[in-house]
């Protein structure tokens, strides 16, 4: 009797098998379509066109430019000189007995005490100074001048020391300067730089050019106290240390820059010495910011590219080119490790930092939640970073623009908000392409290439955070090893062309979210290997699970003949979604190679469907789990 039973059982579990993959795909070429699907009713759909639309932000680029922080004067922009209001000054031939009035030559340093314009020529080996406190405004125009501090000086090649006035560092039309400090330029006495404004700002403009070296211990290239403001002007800068540094804001328009630095290459360094100054810094949306405006910029640095404090605005034209690689670039090959360790990013936003007596950091962020803080309008973009190509500690904005990203972790990187709503973004290498607390691509053409996932909604510091993926239009293709879009929230599809070719292993899947995945418009081709969690559609959709190998060509017909969707596979598949606003009920049929199967549209929500050897159970896992439109 005994042997009876367990005859039986062995029968019953040979059966529940036989079920479980009666939907694999057979050698003849056959498939299924997913089960366990439901009818949308009217006011399911509109509850999923109100859910996409409530979830969708409202901020925009014009919301957070500052114009107080990118006023420019006309005195800063003024570059012609008058000859009898200016002084000439020829440096090769300067003596103490000759330098002009309002000037003093003293051990190899020019010093201007008076305001008015200089104009600068000839070779020094000293430096030129412009004494503290003088009131108006002082004027440097470099015409074909060469100016290098000796060792024995342990200053900047050029200073303008504090002051309240306007200071400008004019290169002239037509000419060649150059300026560098020494070996024996040290951060001991506070310099560290080839040209420094203590404590006041410095506005450079001309349509000369101007060669910046700066070779001393730990020494800047260009270093201001307060605000940095380049105007046209075409500038090359060598650092040891950071190549153009600001304490508070950096404004670039027009400009052509190329920086080659040890550490970073153009940054904000705002440092508060407080709590209190943290947080009045932190609501400051202008402390730290970097405004660039048409500007082509090649920046090669050992760490970060582009760093800001608080903000990060870009509204550069096609023209427009930033090249920008960190840290010799993105390895060979991104790994888990290598993105583990990987150190800088191309373009970044790192928030207000309070350091005390014992290094210990503290952030202070500014009101990331309601602001952005990158917003990129325009521009051509060739990254190659060893870590993010661009990273926001608050929110991020891409409404234009042509990005070619190879990055040794993410791609695109946000805290809290990624929007892309623009523009063409191809990552063509990272760990992950594109990560956010919340992300959302409303248009243009999104690429992302990926070692693990594509896109991703996530953060661990956030509490009571809602995680969410909103894809409304424009069209985005996923290729990567991990999950493809995974989102820690909901995943909700209503426009757009979302093209997915997922992992090839198993525990990861094309669709991936915690509080469940709409389509409710749109085209969605989605494909993994093993695992597809539930899908929800209030729009027409097949799924299927089939046997594809790469690089077949799949198509898919509705019951005329006509073609809804063809594509290449880049790799070998077992689970298919497929969705489009012009599906209607009926038969379709899915060919792929020499093998066919017909399948059946429906809506509502198909359960996870187990691929070819996949582990059974509920909702992506293999099994064909409940689900429901949300």
């Amino acid at each position: 009797m005994k042997k009876w039973i367990a005859l039986i059982l062995v029968l019953a579990l040979v059966a529940v098998m036989a079920s479980a993959c009666s939907g694999l795909t057979e050698s003849t070429g056959t498939g299924t379509s997913g089960t366990g699907s439901t009818t949308v009713s009217e006011s399911e759909v509109e509850a999923a066109k109100t859910e996409v639309d409530e979830t969708l932000s409202t901020q925009s680029a014009s919301d957070y430019l500052a114009s107080e922080a990118v006023t420019v004067s006309e005195e800063q922009q003024a570059t012609s000189v008058t000859e009898d209001s200016a002084v000439s000054i020829d440096l090769t031939t300067l003596t103490k007995d000759n330098a002009p009035t309002g000037t003093a030559f003293k051990d190899n340093v020019l010093t201007i005490k008076a305001a008015g314009t200089y104009v600068l020529s000839g070779t020094l080996s000293g430096a030129v100074e412009v004494a503290k406190n003088v009131e108006g405004t002082v004027r440097i125009v470099l015409n074909g001048a060469s100016i290098t501090t000796l060792d024995s000086q342990a200053c900047a090649a050029i200073v303008f020391k504090q002051s309240d006035s306007l200071r400008v560092l004019t290169i002239a039309d037509g000419t060649v300067n150059s300026v560098s400090d020494s070996a024996g330029d040290t951060e001991a006495d506070g310099d560290g730089a080839a040209i420094q404004a203590k404590k006041c700002s410095l506005t450079i403009n001309g349509s000369g050019t101007l060669t910046v070296t700066a070779v001393g211990e730990d020494a800047s290239g260009i270093k201001v106290k307060d605000t940095l403001t380049v105007l046209d002007a075409h500038v090359t800068v060598t650092a040891v240390k950071n190549g153009v540094k600001a304490d508070n804001a950096i404004v670039l328009k027009n400009a052509d820059l190329t920086v080659t630095a040890g550490n970073d290459a153009v940054k904000t360094d705002v440092e508060p010495e407080s709590e209190e100054e943290a947080l009045s810094y932190a609501a400051d949306k202008t402390a730290g910011y970097i405004y660039i405006e048409n500007t082509s910029m090649t920046l090669t640095a050992g760490d970060d590219g582009i760093a800001a404090n608080n903000c990060l605005y870009i509204a550069n034209g096609e023209e427009d080119v930033i090249t920008v690689t960190t840290n010799g670039g993105a390895p060979a090959t991104v790994t888990e490790r290598s993105s583990d360790a990987a150190d800088g990013k191309a373009i970044k936003v790192a928030g207000i930092v309070l350091t005390d007596e014992n290094d210990n950091e503290t952030d202070y962020p500014a009101t990331y939640e309601e602001n952005y803080a990158i917003v990129i309008t325009g521009g051509t973009f060739r990254i190659n970073a060893n870590d993010d190509a661009i990273h926001s500690k608050g929110n991020l904005l891409i409404a234009g623009g042509t990005f070619t990203i190879a990055s040794g972790d993410d791609g695109i990187h946000a805290e809290y908000l990624t929007k892309i709503t623009a523009g063409t973004v191809t990552i063509t290498k990272s760990y992950e392409g594109i990560e956010g607390a919340a992300v959302e691509i409303t248009g243009g053409t999104v690429t992302v290439n990926a070692k693990d996932d594509g896109v991703n909604a996530a953060n661990a510091d956030l509490k009571n955070y809602s995680y969410y993926i909103l894809i409304t239009g424009g069209t985005v293709t996923v290729t990567c090893s991990g999950d493809g879009l995974d989102s820690n929230g909901k995943l909700l599809i209503s426009g757009g062309v979302v093209t997915v070719f997922g992992p090839e292993n198993g525990g990861n899947s094309a669709l991936d979210s915690e509080s469940g995945t709409t389509i409710s418009g749109g085209t969605v081709i989605a494909l993994c290997r093993e695992a597809m969690d539930p899908v929800g559609a209030t729009q027409y959709m097949v799924t299927a699970n089939v046997s594809i190998s790469a690089g077949t060509t799949v198509t898919l017909k509705n019951s005329s003949g006509e073609v809804i969707t063809s594509f290449t596979a880049p790799k070998a598949f077992a689970n298919v979604v497929i969705s489009t606003a012009e599906m209607t009920s009926g038969s379709y049929t899915l060919t792929y190679g020499n093998s066919s199967t017909t399948l059946t549209a429906t809506t509502g929500t198909t359960g996870g469907m187990g691929g070819m050897g996949g582990a059974g159970g509920p909702g992506g896992q293999g099994g064909m789990g409940p689900g429901r439109i949300r």
